[in-house]
């Protein structure tokens, strides 16, 4: 009982405390520290693709955008941005890491790259909208075709009628399907491509930015 009450024993009781202490913050400090490097990690791979699909999607907006009277034979599909979106998630880990400015860039290109992958992404159903239009057209023609051959050679001999109609009706169809595929000219929304050119304007580059370098540095990929 007077070990108990002793000063030795209160000291290495406080001691012992102390050092608990110290490794529970240890461990806290070391777990957000991975979280954060984790964090900055995924940040990075999401970047990084939504950059390289940006410059995808400039490259096909040049071809859409040229010049009056150069047709555009195909309508490229924009490929979507972003493969996941953590910003929103893993943002307020880097509350002390980025200042004001650089928080805003990589929050900004988020939002500017949600708006053109939205942009993208209702130019895409249109492209299948006037695909799924065009079929249906083009079975209305054919429909109107077969019509067509009977009524004009319905008062031919009957050994005549069939060898007729079907002459009639392949000409007919082979006639539609090349000029379908001479004259039809892809419809491309200049709405979405101008909200699409407007945004791929306002969106910068974050990998190379000051903002890119920290989140390398935090996930110790500082030689990537």
């Amino acid at each position: 009982m007077a070990f108990l009450n002793s000063s030795f024993f209160v000291g290495l009781t406080t001691f012992l405390v102390a050092i608990t202490g110290m490794s529970a913050i240890w461990i806290y400090k070391k777990q957000q520290k991975d979280r954060k490097m984790q964090a900055a990690r995924v940040l990075l791979m999401e970047i990084r693709t939504a950059e390289e699909r940006i410059e995808q999607i400039r490259d096909i907006l040049l071809k859409l955008l040229r010049p009056p009277g150069v047709k555009i034979v195909e309508v490229p599909e924009f490929p979507m941005v972003f493969p996941t979106k953590s910003w929103k998630t893993y943002s307020s880990l880097f509350v002390s890491d980025f200042d004001h400015d650089e928080f805003k860039l990589i929050s900004s290109f988020y939002d500017y790259g949600e708006l053109i992958e939205d942009f993208a992404r209702r130019n895409n159903n249109f492209f299948w909208i006037t695909t799924e239009e065009r079929a249906r057209v083009t079975q209305q023609t054919i429909a109107g075709t077969i019509e067509k051959a009977f009524d004009k050679f319905k008062n031919d001999t009957e050994q005549d009628i069939d060898k007729q109609q079907n002459k009639y009706i392949t000409e007919h169809i082979d006639f539609i399907s090349k000029k379908l595929d001479q004259f039809t000219i892809p419809y491309v929304p200049i709405r979405t491509i101008s909200e699409i050119d407007s945004y791929l304007k306002k969106i910068q580059t974050i990998t190379t930015s000051s903002c890119g370098i920290k989140l390398k540095r935090i996930a110790k990929l500082d030689n990537l």
